[in-house]
C-alpha cells in the first residue's frame, strides 16, 4: 500500500477545498503537483499539460463555482497509483451540489501529483446543472 502517495493525495484534495479558487489557492494546488503534470476530467476530453495549461483551467473553472467541500468515501493504492471515491460538494449558480466522483492520481517519486483524472457521470452533472455541460459543469461554450 502507497500510504505516502495516499497522504500526498489527500494534501492535494484538501488544497482545493474553500470558498474560491483564487490565485493563492491555485498556486497552493499547483504546487502539489509536477511541473509536466497532466489534468483530466472527463475521459472524452485531451487532457492539460503543465502548470501554465492548469493554472488557465483551473481560474476559468474558479469563476463557475465556489464553497468547494472533498469528501473522500474510499482511497486505496497499488504502487504509484492513487484511487479515490470522492464526493464534491459545491455551489454552482447559486444552487448546491454534490457529484459523485472517481478520481485516479499518479505521484512521481518526489511525492508530487504527476497526474489527475477524475471522471464523473455525465448523467448525474446534466442533471443537476443543465444539458451539454463539459469540465466543472461548464457548457462547451465557456471553455
Amino acid at each position: 500500500m502507497g500510504i505516502e502517495q495516499e497522504t500526498a493525495v489527500r494534501s492535494f484534495l484538501a488544497e482545493t477545498e474553500g470558498e474560491k479558487w483564487d490565485s493563492a489557492r491555485i498556486e497552493r494546488v499547483l504546487s502539489h503537483m509536477a511541473p509536466d503534470a497532466r489534468y483530466q476530467v472527463f475521459a472524452w476530453e485531451e487532457p492539460l499539460v503543465g502548470h501554465d495549461a492548469i493554472r488557465a483551467d483551473l481560474h476559468r473553472q474558479g469563476q463557475l463555482f465556489r464553497d468547494l467541500q472533498v469528501v473522500i468515501v474510499t482511497i486505496g493504492s497499488v504502487g504509484q497509483l492513487v484511487f479515490t471515491e470522492r464526493q464534491d460538494s459545491m455551489t454552482i449558480n447559486g444552487t448546491a451540489v454534490t457529484f459523485h466522483t472517481a478520481g485516479v492520481f499518479e505521484v512521481d517519486e518526489a511525492g508530487k501529483i504527476a497526474a489527475w483524472r477524475d471522471y464523473l457521470d455525465s448523467k448525474e452533472v446534466e442533471t443537476k446543472v443543465g444539458a451539454g455541460v463539459s469540465s466543472a459543469g461548464t457548457r462547451p461554450a465557456d471553455r
